[in-house]
């Protein structure tokens, strides 16, 4: 019986043609960019290995797909509004866009990478990562751009705002109204835009002469139903706080659910407020305070910063956009005494 073929990879083009791996990937987005004899070695090497010719020697001629891929952590609405500002941007420039769901899964994350190096797409999108890249990564990607949020030390071109800003103006909000003690329903483990909500809130605090209590710390998944939960580990506390903070609007949306189902008003007897500003912010009951993340422009202008990406030109490496704090009625000075949960 024959053994099965092993699956050609751009290491083999790289090492067949005699080129770094940089290059055959420039040479599979930005051909122009190579000289011709470049060019030529990488062609007889596709051709050699068979590797992908029908993407990969369209592109070696100098054509594009013109095509985009945006990768999305989660297919909620949230994220959906990036990918349609990322849609309007591209549609504006003539490319197509295609959308990746890496379910915050590294491995699945780079294979979207890989597939575009391998030519089928012209540059991608990135909505977060989930993990951070390296300079030998970078070397090795095709032309990219994150929107949103990034790991630490990634040197990759971003369209986003500043998370720890942002969350440290939401705590400051809490602070002024009077609360001293305050909870935070952090997000999902190993998420840049937990960390760096979670360090705004610690760093608000420490500003404030606040310390920071662990305890007050609850893990979350950025879901209705971690909010519920962590709700109900509030309820059960002893001296339970006057606030949350939620690491995002469907988590602040669960706690105030959980809140009211055992009796506790919002904000009479606890205020909730969240991050983001998505479509349910301004329709819960009651309405909520948050932050308003402007996601359709991050989408907008992380293409437009991808198309200059393309032709070579110069771009804004770190482009951040403003966070607002939108002020509506989950929010409320601390109320001294707090009935106990219904049974």
């Amino acid at each position: 019986m024959n053994k099965a073929r092993r699956t050609v990879t751009i290491h083999d083009v790289a090492r067949v043609s005699g080129m770094s791996i940089a290059t055959v990937s420039r040479a599979f987005n930005n051909p122009e960019l190579l000289s011709p004899e470049a060019r030529a070695a990488i062609d007889s090497a596709v051709a050699v290995l068979n590797y992908r010719p029908h993407v990969a020697a369209r592109r070696l001629r100098g054509s594009r797909t013109n095509l985009i891929l945006v990768v999305v952590p989660s297919l909620n609405p949230y994220f959906l509004d990036i990918f349609a500002g990322c849609e309007a941007a591209a549609k504006a420039a003539g490319y197509g866009v295609l959308v990746g769901h890496s379910e915050r899964d590294l491995t699945r994350e780079r294979d979207y990478v890989e597939q575009v190096a391998a030519g089928r797409a012209d540059g991608l999108i990135l909505v977060t990562t989930v993990g951070s890249y390296d300079a030998d990564d970078i070397s090795r990607m095709p032309p990219t751009v994150i929107a949103l949020d990034v790991g630490e030390d990634t040197d990759l071109p971003k369209v986003r705002i500043d998370h720890v800003r942002a969350a440290e103006m939401m705590t400051n909000y809490l602070v002024d109204l009077g609360h001293r003690r305050i909870a935070h329903i952090m997000g999902s483990h190993g998420s840049s835009l937990t960390t760096h909500r979670h360090d705004g809130f610690a760093r608000a605090l420490a500003g404030r002469g606040i310390a920071l209590d662990p305890a007050l710390c609850l893990p979350g998944d950025f879901t209705v139903e971690a909010g519920a939960a962590a709700a109900a580990a509030i309820v059960s506390m002893e001296e339970p706080p006057t606030a949350v903070f939620a690491a995002n609007d469907q988590t602040a949306i669960g706690a105030v659910q959980h809140f009211k189902s055992v009796g506790w008003r919002v904000p009479e007897d606890i205020s909730v407020v969240g991050f983001d500003d998505g479509r349910l912010a301004a329709m819960a009951s009651p309405a909520l305070s948050t932050v308003h993340v402007p996601t359709y422009q991050i989408g907008f202008g992380a293409i437009e910063q991808l198309m200059l990406l393309l032709s070579s030109q110069a771009i804004e490496r770190d482009l951040i956009l403003e966070a607002e704090l939108v002020v509506r009625r989950s929010a409320g000075p601390p109320r001294r005494h707090r009935p106990s949960p219904s049974t």
